[in-house]
């Protein structure tokens, strides 16, 4: 299984990192190659778009600074949309809005994809060790199908509920 990460930023390049530990073979994407060069040394590949990702990869996650960087990413020129094909898993760990996380799953519905609201919680000392929370809000078959990847990137994986609960749980919780 070709897994696809785009975003290697604080968070992302430990999780990234953590599941080539776990031996999955990647595909990355960043603002910035550079970002990429640790993944790109231990055997990833580069994409040179959130397309490209997509289009490789059969499951693909993405950790951003927001709303509006995950909509730019999935939605833009050369974005994830663009790529992704039935049957294909998206999974955004970034801390997001449910109403956008709504929109992306629709739109990848009508592909016969599937997006997850995914956020994570446990900084990045947790990222860097896997000791994350991960909350995920989406279709429970296909979060079962995935579970082992997920366990690779933190060691607290939990489905929620249906698309935009994760989201829902993750602010709540920041908000205790």
């Amino acid at each position: 299984m070709k897994i696809g990460f785009i975003g290697l930023g604080t968070m992302g390049a430990f999780m990234a990192a953590n599941l080539q530990k776990s031996q999955y073979k990647l595909v990355v994407h960043g603002i910035r190659r550079e970002s990429a060069k640790a993944h790109l040394e231990r055997g990833a590949d580069w994409a040179d778009s959130p397309k490209a990702v997509a289009e490789q990869c059969d499951v693909i996650f993405t950790s951003l600074p927001g709303p509006p960087d995950v909509e730019k990413v999935v939605f833009g020129k050369d974005g994830l949309l663009e790529g992704i094909s039935a049957g294909k898993a998206y999974f955004d760990l970034s801390t997001n809005s449910q109403a956008m996380m709504r929109r992306v799953n629709a739109a990848l519905a009508e592909k016969g994809a599937f997006g997850f609201d995914a956020p994570v919680s446990g900084g990045p000392k947790g990222a860097e060790t896997g000791k994350l929370a991960i909350w995920v809000g989406g279709d429970k078959a296909v979060y079962d199908k995935h579970k082992k990847v997920l366990d690779a990137i933190g060691d607290q994986a939990a489905y929620i509920g249906p698309i935009g609960s994760s989201t829902v749980a993750k602010l709540v919780h920041n908000m205790a």
